[in-house]
């Protein structure tokens, strides 16, 4: 796996139900633990974040946005 980084746009590739996260939703790094371990925030349209849990790297994927292809 690439290395994940501050700010990274990643997703779930399991589901987290104690923090209401469905499988592939997208949210982004904002601090990198101890263990692979990495603080990740999920905003919702309206720009509020509604879920900000730590997650082991296990269960991330990066994911490539288009502008990231410029």
């Amino acid at each position: 796996m690439e290395a994940l980084r501050v700010h990274d746009p990643m997703g779930l590739t399991a589901p987290l139900p104690e923090y209401n996260l469905r499988r592939g939703e997208i949210g982004v790094i904002v601090d990198i633990g101890p263990e692979n371990q990495y603080l990740v925030e999920f905003v919702g349209k309206n720009g509020i974040p509604y879920a900000m849990p730590t997650i082991h790297i296990n269960n991330l994927m990066k994911v490539f946005l288009q502008a990231d292809l410029l």
